[in-house]
């Protein structure tokens, strides 16, 4: 017997290829834009797996390398490790409840004021916040202070200003701590969330992808149509099309099973081989359907087609199939009976 390698047509490596390469691209172009766009019309901060995506409204960075419309990231934070010299991202709102209380400038990182006092009732937080008219502010922290409740304050600037920032800021209000962003990073997601790098990155590939799976949908359409010619007999198992559809390894067993038969007795053997090889590895199932073939075969050189059928019959599993060999047993029963009429009125 031959021993050819199941292939794969054009349409279904390049549905592969965009399964690996166009998918992922246009996940991570949607996560980043969708992450922009959330910020830029409701002031939210989405997180995914602690990491932000901030964008730089104003240029008070510009002296520490970043400018406006930027965009980078930030991660959450324990806001105790945070001190001066960190660069942060928050919420630029002040509570009215923390103005009554002293706040003590700390000294060190470890540095802490002793709790005298309780938490004021009414004390808001973040998610009391977000998606207000209160904007996000990236700078740098510069002092950090502390009161007698617990709670902690950021003193920042921009380093291009020329003063600090008007009010402090409250660790409740911070959304997180700088993560190393390069410039050539900040260059592509400042692309992706432009006009340009959103038909690039997510219309391009999406509109790609539909013309793949618009693709794939033919040949399949297609495949249905060669195997229903296989079946009646009007295609022969060797022209180009029928090749096509068996090298893909996904015609149907029905189709093999009825196409069989109608195979001339000199190719019968080579056909065997090829429309039921499953590739160097076939699962269990392609194993014992390749055993019910060989076995199926023998029916067939010596007892003829309806023991054939009635093999396959007993052995197959979906009602389906058992119903389309029925037809298959039912057209052979109506051939013979032609032919024996004819031989009568011969006789």
């Amino acid at each position: 017997m031959t021993n050819k390698k199941t292939k794969n047509t054009i349409y279904t490596l390049a549905g592969k290829i965009g399964d690996v390469f166009l998918i992922p691209i246009l996940l991570l172009a949607l996560i980043v834009t969708l992450i922009i766009f959330t910020q830029n019309q409701s002031n939210k901060v989405p997180s995914f797996f602690g990491v932000s995506v901030v964008k730089i409204l104003s240029g008070s960075m510009e002296n520490s390398g970043f400018r406006t419309g930027d965009s980078v990231f930030v991660t959450k934070t324990d806001t105790d490790s945070l001190w001066v010299g960190d660069i942060i991202a928050f919420y630029q709102y002040q509570d009215s409840t923390d103005n009554v209380f002293e706040k003590i400038e700390l000294e060190s990182v470890d540095d802490s004021v002793e709790i005298t006092l309780e938490e004021p009732e009414g004390r808001r937080e973040m998610s009391d916040i977000t998606g207000g008219s209160y904007r996000v502010v990236f700078h740098e922290i510069v002092g950090v202070l502390m009161d007698h409740t617990g709670a902690k304050y950021f003193r920042t600037k921009g380093s291009s200003n020329a003063s600090v920032d008007s009010i402090l800021i409250r660790d409740d209000f911070v959304v997180g701590k700088y993560l190393n962003t390069p410039i050539w990073l900040r260059d592509i997601l400042r692309w992706v969330s432009s006009s340009i790098g959103m038909i690039c990155l997510v219309c391009l590939p999406l509109g790609i992808m539909i013309i793949l799976q618009s693709l794939a949908l033919i040949e399949q359409i297609n495949f249905m149509y060669v195997e229903k010619k296989l079946m009646n007999g009007s295609m022969g198992w060797q022209e180009s099309e029928a090749q096509r559809l068996i090298k893909t390894g996904e015609m149907e067993v029905l189709c093999r099973i009825v196409m069989f038969p109608k195979v001339p007795d000199d190719e019968k053997e080579d056909a065997l081989d090829e429309i039921w090889k499953f590739g160097d590895k076939p699962t269990n199932n392609q194993k014992d359907l390749l055993h019910l073939a060989m076995l199926s075969s023998k029916f067939l050189n010596t007892k003829g087609q309806k023991a054939y059928f009635e093999f396959w019959k007993q052995n197959l599993r979906l009602k389906s199939d058992i119903k389309a060999l029925d037809e298959q047993l039912q057209i052979l029963s109506i051939n013979e009976h032609i032919n024996k009429e004819k031989t009568s009125k011969k006789i």
